[in-house]
Formats: C-alpha cells, structure tokens, sequence
C-alpha cells in the first residue's frame, strides 16, 4: 500500500562510484532543513501515521476470529499484506527520513543493510501476495466446483510461508552490497556492488521475478475471471429471452 516511497540515503538516487574521490554535491552537509526536505518530511509523516492507523485496524478486524471458524483464504492474504506494509511503516520509514534532516549517515551499519534490505523484502511480499490473491479469485471464480477443495486455509497459511521465503531469498543481495561508506570525513549508506555486471544481473532478475511475471499472472488469473463472468451473464440473457418467448 505504502510501498511506492524510496528506501535510499540520497533522496537523489545517487550511488557510489568507486573511482570517485568527492562527494556529490546533492548528498553534501545540509547546513539547515530546506522547503523541500520540510515537506518531505510532513509527506513522510502523513504516509507514516495514515499508513500505521490503516493497516493496524485491517489487521486487528482480521485478527480476531470466532471460534471454530477457519479464516478464509482472502482473509489470510489480506492479513499478510498489511503485516507486510505496517513492518515497512514501522522498519523502515522513521529511519529513512532522518537523511532529509542530517548531513550524513549516524545509524550505524546494521540499520543501513536492515532498512535497505527490509524495503525490498516488503515490496516482493506485497507483489507476490497480490498474486496469490489474484490466482485465488481465480480458483474462486472460475473453478468454483473444485474451489472449497483448494481454498483451506491451511493451503493459503502455506502459501504466505513461500511468500515470505522467497522475498527473503530475493533480497538477501541487497542487505549483501548495502553498507556504510566513508568520503571526505562523512559516512553514507550507499550500494556497493563488485561490480556494475552483477547489479545489472540483480536488477534484471528482480525486474523479472519480482514485477513483470507477477503482472503477466494478475492479468491472466483477471481476464479469465472477467471472460468467466461475461459468458455466465451471456447465458443468463439468453435463458431470460428464451423464457421470455414462451
């Protein structure tokens, strides 16, 4: 939900060039808080507080479940999506906007790899369990005779534990080449790959894996239940007209 904000030390996107002896000048000492990093930080905050109360009352009216009554799988995707984006909210956010008010990194190196590698792990969560939602009106919808079989809740708790594993086998790049920099008597947390090769390898993959196969999925699983739904009320005008004429 909140996942569009950018997890980076430099609000510009820079990244280390290893030959480089300066700085560059957009990530320089600020000598004061500008206009821009003011209503950034407010645009932080709104997204911040929005984002915690949203997904905390999802989570706590999805939490609670009467007795002897098994979750549907819906619920359980919905749980789990915005257990992912509150983690975010609370991981990653309140760190990261600390680069719009100091000049350089002071919160050591693990929180420079977590909130980096947090960010990413998040993100694929939320992708992939939008995809699991999507296969699942799917099965719903358009197999709606074999559904009960194959929509248990113990198949979509399993299906959240994969989710979550592979996000985390994903990203374990990130938090592998993000690390703290030293230039010029500062400290930066900025990516720092071996070589430019395999980020571009890792950025593929990640394009591939993590976005357009998920959206080629999401289309499929969508345009079938929208061709599902179009033929059923086709028949049912043409049950309607028949009826009519008798």
């Amino acid at each position: 939900m909140d996942q569009d904000t950018d997890v980076r030390n430099d609000s510009e996107g820079f990244e280390l060039d290893p030959n480089s002896s300066e700085v560059p000048s957009a990530v320089k000492p600020l000598l004061g808080i500008g206009i821009d990093n003011v209503i950034t930080l407010v645009v932080f905050g709104m997204i911040f507080a929005l984002g915690v109360l949203g997904n905390s009352l999802v989570i706590t009216v999805l939490a609670r479940n009467k007795p002897g009554k098994p979750r549907s799988t819906t619920n359980i995707f919905i749980l789990n999506l915005s257990i992912a984006d509150l983690a975010y909210l609370l991981f990653c956010i309140p760190f990261q906007s600390t680069v719009y008010v100091l000049p350089t990194w002071v919160l050591g190196a693990f929180i420079c790899k977590f909130i980096h590698y947090f960010f990413t792990v998040s993100m694929l969560v939320s992708i992939f369990t939008l995809s699991a939602m999507s296969v699942d009106r799917y099965v719903a919808i358009v197999h709606s005779r074999r559904s009960s079989a194959i929509r248990v809740s113990r198949n979509a708790l399993v299906g959240v534990i994969v989710i979550w594993i592979l996000s985390i086998a994903m990203a374990s790049p990130v938090a592998y080449n993000q690390g703290l920099v030293y230039k010029n008597n500062q400290t930066f947390c900025w990516e720092s790959w071996p070589n430019a090769q395999q980020k571009r390898i890792y950025v593929v993959c990640t394009f591939v894996f993590g976005y357009l196969l998920p959206l080629l999925l999401i289309s499929f699983c969508y345009a079938k239940v929208l061709n599902h739904l179009h033929k059923k009320l086709r028949n049912m005008s043409k049950k309607s007209e028949a009826s009519k004429k008798k």
